[in-house]
């Protein structure tokens, strides 16, 4: 009975440190993979846009998205774009001076 508690015990651990990097991982990972997705995307992930499959990007800015949108306009029937930051004139993500949080544009979904 013991042993059981012991592989519980470390498993739930393994688990832990698990979910503890990702956290660190977090939004850097995201983006990349989304940015891969969208700029530099597989003949398997063309292959599904072409079956209809879309895509949804989170939190790319309106610099990327609008870069995407030009380069790749024969896919835009393949991309959904949700949380789109907003950027001064320099590219760096505005934010709001109460919250400090970047500003999204509105996506009609509220």
């Amino acid at each position: 009975m013991e042993k059981r508690y012991h592989y519980l015990i470390c498993s739930l651990a393994i688990l832990l440190y698990a979910c503890q990097i990702q956290a660190a991982i977090g939004d850097s990972y995201s983006e990349d993979w989304q940015q891969r997705r969208l700029m530099h995307p597989t003949p398997s992930d063309l292959s599904r846009e072409q079956a209809g499959h879309i895509m949804i990007y989170d939190g790319l800015t309106d610099h990327q998205v609008a870069t995407a949108m030009d380069r790749y306009f024969n896919r835009i029937q393949s991309m959904m774009f949700t949380g789109i930051v907003v950027t001064d004139l320099d590219g760096a993500p505005k934010t709001d001076p109460d919250t400090g949080d970047f500003i999204t544009e509105n996506d009609g979904c509220d």
